[in-house]
């Protein structure tokens, strides 16, 4: 047995709801309002699972006042279960209007209809809610796992909170202990055309085959990471900013870019662009934002010229 439910009854200027006087309170708790200002200001106060009205709710049509009840529950994230009484022409009732606003139309005066429809509408409306609020626990849930996941799923490489805690952790080194920090991200430009050609499975394949070309091509402590699709980030310390050069990627470059792929489509050619970042601790403390904004910037303009683009943080 569920809830006592809330129903709220709208009467207007020449009530038609007279007969329901009392005949709702054994099976729930009955507000009774006069006029719709007056039934939108005690929603706004609680909720009720279902509203009661007749056509003519005062200041208002039954329909409008439905409308601005959807609106009322779109704001809290709730279900009302609105039933509307009266003798109605069914020509005056706009299909749109009955499915977006009112849940149920009667023309019966009898007590005993109204409360079976009633309680109906107080089930579906306690089951929306409660699923509205599972769903909304789901997501929370879902939200908190995804930031504590660490890891690309596809690559098995870490993923953007891996790469952007890495970098994070390599400047803080650098200004303590001297150095560089250097930002490498790798497009694969032709991602989407990939998938637009072929499918997901098959830029995937393609993905998975880049990823272990890049970390057979870097230094054991550097990291690799899939930052986002069809993007790869490398968070590298170097002895000195000088070492963050075009020259000193090149490999890198041309080991990715050169290399035949081969998914389960056949051979798959690569569009592929550089872009590097490097700071020092004498740019006062470089941030993680601004380092990954420099060093995508210019990826579509490395895959034009096919060249290594490089932004160093240097004093001005």
């Amino acid at each position: 047995m569920f809830d006592q439910p809330v129903v709220v009854v709208v009467k207007g200027g020449n009530s038609i709801l007279d007969f329901l006087d009392g005949g709702l309170m054994k099976v729930s708790d009955n507000r009774v309002c006069f006029g719709a200002v007056n039934a939108l200001q005690v929603l706004e106060d609680a909720p009720a699972n279902v509203v009661i009205t007749e056509m003519d709710a005062g200041e208002m049509t039954g329909f409008e006042l439905a409308e601005a009840i959807r609106d009322i529950d779109e704001e809290r994230n709730h279900f009302t279960y609105i039933i509307l009484v009266g003798a109605i022409n069914p020509e005056r009732i706009q299909l749109d209007d009955f499915h977006q606003a009112v849940d149920a139309v009667t023309g019966t005066k009898r007590v005993d209809v109204i409360e079976h429809l009633a309680l109906a509408g107080a089930r579906i409306s306690m089951q929306m809610d409660a699923l509205r609020a599972s769903n909304d626990s789901l997501q929370h849930l879902c939200n908190n796992l995804r930031k504590g996941q660490l890891l690309d799923p596809l690559t098995g490489l870490g993923n953007r909170e891996y790469a952007e805690q890495a970098l994070y952790d390599t400047i803080r080194q650098v200004e303590s202990r001297g150095g560089a920090a250097c930002v490498v991200m790798i497009s694969v430009h032709n991602y989407d055309e990939v998938i637009e050609t072929y499918d997901t499975s098959i830029a995937g394949e393609l993905i998975v085959n880049i990823s272990e070309r890049i970390q057979r091509l870097v230094r054991p402590l550097d990291v690799v990471a899939y930052f986002s699709p069809g993007l790869f980030a490398l968070v590298l310390i170097q002895p000195n900013i000088k070492q963050c050069t075009a020259e000193c990627y090149k490999r890198i470059f041309d080991g990715v870019r050169l290399k035949s792929y081969t998914t389960s489509a056949g051979f798959q050619p690569v569009s592929i662009g550089m872009s590097i970042c490097a700071a020092t601790a004498d740019t006062g403390a470089p941030t993680v934002g601004n380092m990954i904004k420099f060093a995508t910037r210019e990826l579509d303009e490395s895959v034009r010229t096919e060249s290594i683009m490089v932004h160093h943080l240097i004093p001005e």
